[in-house]
């Protein structure tokens, strides 16, 4: 019977102290960008200023602190996303893209900036969510929570290779072998040895496995992916009703409801993701009369950057463009689903 993993607490703490002093970053930034109004000449240097902001502070919070690179982990990459939704949502304002009702007051701008989940507008106001959503969305996070757990903890056993595993006790080998173990190893979990495997925020916490050389490469399965992002995105999603507002979908289910790629990638994948990439790169774009096909291209190019400077930012040593499958990724959402047209 495989042991049920539990998170290491100094990643945890040292995340925590790293969240807290994103949110006073981010807030800061939010009274910043609202006094600017939407100005190109002062929101483009201001939004760079902030994406650079943590490569500027990684290192006095980690001396003072007292934590390693490997314990600032999982707050550096959620930092990192922080920092990239106010550089995507600052260039929205001064493209004019920002969703009606945003910035109608500083305080509404201020939540707009700080959510880590897109809230809902309508008329040009913030939608209120309905009843019990706030309540559906706790259960969610616990039955993701304990998904996560559970699916780590029952590969952890095989070295996070349960197809390798099964193929070599059956004694199955070739070319039909190898391509099994592709194929399952990478939808159901991840190919690499760790020293300390800290599920169920093993993702996050065992970033630094691709910077290493000593480590094998970290191969993140589809399955284990969507739990982690669908954890993280349902906790934001409970930071925004709790304050009265009605969020977007994470996800639209798509591991069991896609029918095809492009279904997936395009209608249900990260939906976070796909609507503020459109709204500050795809939409401005095709708006001054740039062609679908090079706009999509641009998006796509946005994307990139945006997963490039999560990795840089959370594992030292990264190099920029190592794993081809992020441009797998972008392509598929780019280039094969409806939103690639303005509307």
């Amino acid at each position: 019977m495989p042991s049920l993993l539990l998170p290491d607490a100094q990643p945890i703490l040292t995340a925590l102290a790293i969240l807290a002093l994103t949110a006073a970053c981010r807030f800061g930034f939010a009274v910043v960008t609202r006094l600017l109004g939407t100005s190109k000449r002062l929101l483009w240097p201001a939004a760079g200023a902030m994406a650079s902001l943590p490569f500027v502070l990684r290192e006095p919070l980690l001396a003072w602190w007292g934590g390693t690179y490997a314990d600032a982990q999982l707050g550096s990459f959620l930092a990192a996303t922080a920092f990239a939704w106010c550089f995507f949502r600052a260039i929205e304002r001064s493209v004019g893209t920002t969703p009606v009702g945003a910035a109608a007051s500083l305080a509404e701008w201020i939540f707009y900036m700080s959510a880590d989940v897109d809230p809902r507008y309508g008329d040009g106001r913030p939608l209120r969510p309905p009843p019990g959503k706030l309540q559906s969305q706790l259960a969610k996070l616990c039955a993701t929570y304990a998904a996560t757990a559970a699916f780590v903890s029952a590969i952890e056993p095989f070295g996070f290779r349960p197809t390798a595993a099964v193929c070599e006790a059956c004694g199955v080998s070739g070319p039909l072998a190898a391509a099994l173990v592709r194929v399952g190893d990478n939808l159901s979990g991840a190919a690499f040895r760790s020293s300390a495997a800290s599920a169920p925020l093993l993702l996050a916490s065992q970033l630094g496995a691709l910077a290493e050389p000593s480590r094998n490469l970290l191969s993140a399965g589809t399955v284990l992916i969507y739990l982690f992002l669908s954890l993280l995105l349902t906790l934001g999603s409970i930071l925004v009703l709790a304050q009265g507002h009605d969020p977007i979908d994470g996800f639209d289910n798509p591991v069991f409801k896609s029918c095809s790629p492009r279904e997936f990638w395009g209608r249900r994948w990260n939906l976070q993701v796909n609507a503020m990439l459109k709204r500050s790169c795809y939409k401005p774009l095709a708006g001054a009369g740039l062609a679908a096909p090079l706009a999509t291209l641009a998006t796509f190019g946005a994307s990139a950057g945006f997963h490039e400077y999560q990795f840089a930012l959370s594992m030292p040593g990264y190099r920029p463009a190592r794993y081809p499958y992020r441009c797998h990724y972008c392509c598929y959402r780019y280039s094969h689903h409806h939103h690639c047209h303005p509307c």
